[in-house]
């Protein structure tokens, strides 16, 4: 059964822009799974011009479920007498309507297919998203992604040179804003600890170092666990959480060793070590675990997991850190 209905791309939406049902065409070939070869070969000789991709054909049954796919080269290598379904690829990575338009981005790359089919939540075949429309997603998500990890709003006209220097600042106004209410919060952390600080000054050397290495630990951790919700959203999340813990603590106690070796040799100050290694041994094993379990979520929340990273995510750790490090030099300092 061949798709006669010769509908143009589908209109991009405004109220759902991300939504992969805003971005499907329907004029491609579909035909009933008893179809012959000879009858897509005709089709193709006569009407390949009016269809938006040849690449693939899919099947279906009576009832439009999708059952499976077949090449143009193994329809152009077959017999014109076989039937769709005994040459059909019966297992069809496939997308669903509701999806978000990412997703395709990562099937299209892990499978390495020119053209994604899309189904409803009964597997009825509604349309596919074509090799142009996927680039034109990857485009938009790379350049959205980048700007959100930056703290940037994404605005079409953002690469513009044109572009008003009005609707600039406000794209990037907000996240300095938030980053502005982090860095007072933190600036009082600090204040409330500065009896300690004065009496021991070297602290303060070590907070750069210390708050770098936990915001790069949660960053690395944000990024892998944004990249396989794209890819596999049904993936363990248990599972996910718990290995996460135990990179965390392998990271954690691998730099608290380093730290530790540092403040000892470098400094000669034994309570410094203690100090400085086990804040970042806690930091990072908390914020490798946090990160991972923050951005899975805000998924489960149907959030974009992607808001996770940058400014948010980077004030979170900021501010976790420098408490973590201070309580425990007061700890040690008071106690030992």
């Amino acid at each position: 059964m061949k798709n006669e209905n010769k509908k143009s791309l589908t209109d991009y939406s405004d109220n759902y822009p991300h939504l992969i049902d805003t971005k499907i065409t329907k004029n491609f070939l579909a035909f009933h799974k008893t179809d012959t070869v000879s009858k897509i070969k005709n089709i193709l000789q006569e009407k390949a011009k009016e269809f938006a991709s040849i690449g693939y054909i899919y099947v279906i049954d009576e009832n439009s479920v999708l059952v499976g796919v077949v090449s143009l080269k193994q329809i152009l290598q077959s017999s014109d007498e076989i039937t769709l379904e005994k040459i059909m690829n019966e297992n069809v990575v496939s997308i669903k309507s509701h999806s978000h338009q990412e997703r395709v981005i990562y099937l299209a790359l892990k499978h390495g297919l020119k053209a994604i089919p899309v189904v409803d939540k009964d597997k009825h075949l509604v349309g596919i998203v074509t090799h142009k429309t996927i680039l034109s997603i990857f485009h938009h998500e790379f350049r959205e992604d980048i700007l959100r990890s930056g703290g940037v709003h994404h605005i079409k006209e953002i690469e513009a040179v044109d572009t008003p220097v009005r609707k600039l600042v406000k794209a990037r106004l907000p996240s300095l804003l938030l980053g502005l209410f982090g860095g007072l919060i933190t600036a009082s952390i600090v204040t409330s600890f500065e009896g300690l600080l004065n009496s021991y000054i070297i602290l303060a050397s070590f907070i750069p170092a210390i708050v770098y290495l936990t915001d790069a630990v949660g960053t690395q951790s944000q990024t892998l666990v944004v990249r396989l919700i794209a890819i596999e959203p049904k993936f363990s999340f248990q599972q996910y959480l718990f290995r996460e813990l135990k990179i965390g603590f392998i990271l954690g106690a691998s730099f608290a060793i380093l730290l530790f070796a540092a403040g000892l040799l470098g400094w000669g100050e034994t309570n410094l070590a203690l100090i400085v290694g086990a804040s970042i041994f806690i930091s990072m094993f908390f914020q490798t675990f946090f990160a991972a379990y923050f951005s899975i979520m805000l998924q489960k929340l149907r959030f974009d997991p992607a808001i996770a990273s940058g400014p948010i995510a980077t004030i979170i750790s900021d501010i976790t850190t420098i408490v973590i490090y201070f309580a425990i030099a007061t700890i040690i300092l008071e106690f030992l």
